[in-house]
């Protein structure tokens, strides 16, 4: 059997150890060298990332236990999370489970991320209020708010100090200063990437919010209609020559039959119709010409976009950037906002505004690479859909993902046929 399947199936069968029964002995069994008992345990999200590895993240109510074992902290925590992803140096605070024909198991207690070691840092209001503020600045009037978190690869914290605000994000050892960097040559360029609020800490890097609406939101009040798409191209094509200096990343088109792995966990019933598809994204992104090589920002997507006024204020999230094709960039933006109306009924403007950022965008690159571009993105968007415990709306938004990369995949092969 091939490396590549030994390590799908080890994945599929983390993801259903990881819904089964099996946590509890896990979590118990590390809460306990920590100095507390487990009361109950609840199933949280699964972060899939297809030859990573897989990690769940578990609510836990525990009480404090006797004197014996290492002495817990002061605060008492509410979430715990298992992967099997390899982890280099784990530190005394992850517990490790070996698995008969399979990887080992890490668990730890939130927020002790063996991977974010600033996490600690960016959830204690004590120690955060200085950095992220100044001194100026009482800890006890400090409110904490962890607004997204995928564990062992960072994390963003809002941090509300009065009327003052800060984002927190954190990230691998060693990697803050290369993203410092990165917010610094986009603002000497013009490029309104956020402010920064100072050098980091531990890997923390705190900013200031950048100014406008979130796109996001604009999609949903109105399909984003005084949004200009050729705004969004202008952003692009306004990041500076020095972009081609930095390190190179595959985009998500290029790993598309791995994250088709991803899907298939997600959604098992249709595992011959997600290989059918993937093995077609990548027959037609390989026929197509991306375009010439130019600074992309890596992760474009209207979770990253704040509007002013029809232009952007705002460019978020630029860990990723670096060289690229421009086609991947407005693909990425375009895969992502395809799926919203399968996310929130409140996206019922999204349709009509996709038909015109395609046409704005088919402009600018070509249109069967963007095409199948935005069908590899949608695809690898599946896994995570949300899982709903009770209901079948995860599995519903999930297959709409489905359908959303299999109309721009045959959208790419007419186009692709026309020529």
């Amino acid at each position: 059997m091939r490396a590549r399947d030994v390590r799908i199936i080890s994945e599929q069968e983390t993801i259903a150890l990881l819904a089964s029964d099996a946590p509890g002995e896990l979590l118990q069994t590390t809460l306990a060298a920590a100095g507390w008992d487990l009361l109950s345990w609840r199933p949280g999200p699964v972060h899939h990332r297809p030859g990573a590895g897989v990690t769940g993240v578990f609510s836990i109510e525990v009480r404090r236990s006797g004197p014996s074992g290492r002495a817990p902290g002061t605060s008492v925590p509410t979430h715990a999370c298992i992967t099997s992803s390899a982890i280099p140096q784990p530190g005394n605070r992850v517990s490790s489970f070996s698995r008969r024909g399979a990887g080992a198991l890490s668990v730890w207690v939130h927020p002790d991320d063996p991977q974010l070691p600033g996490l600690p840092l960016a959830l204690d209001p004590v120690r955060v209020t200085p950095f992220a503020f100044g001194r100026g600045h009482a800890a006890d009037a400090t409110v904490l708010d962890l607004r997204s978190y995928r564990p062992l690869r960072r994390a963003v914290v809002l941090a509300v100090n009065g009327s003052d605000r800060r984002y927190l994000k954190v990230l691998r050892a060693r990697t803050a200063g290369p993203l410092v960097e990165r917010h610094r040559m986009l603002r000497a360029a013009g490029v309104p990437a956020p402010v920064l609020a100072g050098d980091p800490l531990q890997d923390v890097v705190a900013m200031h919010p950048a100014p406008g609406t979130p796109l996001a939101e604009l999609l949903m009040r109105t399909g984003a209609a005084d949004v200009d798409p050729h705004a969004l191209v202008r952003v692009l094509t306004a990041l500076p020559a020095a972009v081609l200096s930095l390190s190179e990343r595959p985009p998500w088109a290029a790993r598309v039959r791995d994250y088709a792995e991803g899907a298939v966990a997600a959604l098992p019933s249709e595992a011959d119709r997600i290989r059918r598809i993937a093995k077609g994204i990548d027959h037609a992104v390989r026929s197509t010409d991306a375009g010439p090589l130019v600074p992309t920002h890596g992760d474009f997507y209207e979770g990253n976009l704040l509007m002013t006024d029809g232009a952007v204020s705002g460019l978020l999230d630029v860990d990723a950037l670096g060289p690229g094709h421009l086609v991947d960039d407005l693909a990425c933006f375009l895969g992502h906002i395809a799926v919203l109306p399968g996310l929130h009924a409140g996206y019922e403007h999204v349709p009509q505004a996709l038909l015109r950022f395609l046409q704005a965008f088919d402009q600018h690159v070509d249109p069967a690479a963007l095409r199948s571009r935005a069908a590899a993105v949608s695809l690898t968007l599946i896994a995570g859909a949300r899982r709903q415990a009770v209901s079948e709306g995860g599995v519903i938004e999930a297959l709409s993902r489905l359908d959303v990369a299999e109309q721009f995949l045959v959208e790419a092969r007419i186009l692709g046929a026309g020529r």
